[in-house]
């Protein structure tokens, strides 16, 4: 089963790399980078709706809703900075430099919260094989960024 999830996550990975470059050109058709994203995320919202009238399960409780912790509301809020960052630097850096810097800032921060075990994820100390990870895809950004 873990490498059927890994196979879903390269697959989401591809399409991040085609949601930047049509982001970006939309960005060009409405003018600003913040009108890209905000059309995307009305879209994202509406695919999101209809999968979850399809799925059949009930909405979630009011009192559901009240209990979370105010740091579960920020993932939103992270996701449209990302959004908006992709559609702002793509144009300039392109896909591959744009997104390989930002899995070097995903994957550090990971590593730290891995270690931690913030935000209530399971504990995976750093090791020298991890950060030697992190390492070389800094070194695959910056074999990108030298043409």
């Amino acid at each position: 089963m873990t490498n059927l999830y890994i196979l879903f996550a390269a697959a989401a990975g591809a399409g991040v790399a085609a949601q930047a470059v049509i982001n970006a050109q939309l960005r060009f058709v409405l003018g600003a980078p913040v009108w890209a994203a905000i059309t995307q995320f009305t879209v994202g919202l509406a695919a999101l709706v209809v999968v979850a009238a399809l799925s059949g399960r009930p909405l979630p409780a009011a009192s559901a809703l009240a209990q979370a912790p105010w740091w579960m509301w920020t993932g939103g809020l992270l996701g449209a900075t990302f959004i908006l960052m992709a559609v702002i630097v793509t144009p300039t850096l392109g896909a591959a430099l744009m997104l390989a810097a930002s899995i070097v800032g995903q994957l550090s921060a990971a590593l730290v919260i891995d270690h931690y075990g913030w935000f209530g994820a399971q504990v995976m100390a750093i090791s020298p094989t991890r950060v030697v990870g992190v390492a070389l895809l800094v070194v695959g950004v910056v074999l990108i960024r030298w043409n």
